[in-house]
């Protein structure tokens, strides 16, 4: 699926390029098909360093900011680390 939508933004940017970044680019079997698609598409696929392949602390630094700014507080004792907590399960609360 993540190739089949990459492949379709590929088409309508007309990109030469395609950039991979994240802890989505530690997926070599996933490396594989955007290289494959790329190919096909005259495209290059430029995965970065697995050493940089991890979750962008950035992004969810932005989401907190945005959570606070709504009011949207959770009190530390009721904090905790999941590794592999889905994105698809956050509540979105500052967006319409």
């Amino acid at each position: 699926m993540l190739a089949e939508v990459t492949e379709r933004a590929l088409a309508l940017t007309r990109a030469r390029h395609l950039l991979l970044v994240g802890g989505v680019a530690c997926n070599h079997r996933l490396q594989e098909m955007l290289q494959c698609m790329c190919r096909a598409r005259g495209a290059e696929l430029c995965p970065v360093d697995d050493r940089y392949c991890i979750d962008n602390g950035a992004m969810i630094a932005q989401a907190g900011c945005e959570m606070l700014r709504v009011g949207q507080v959770t009190e530390l004792s009721q904090s905790g680390i999941t590794q592999r907590y889905r994105t698809d399960e956050v509540e979105v609360t500052w967006r319409d």
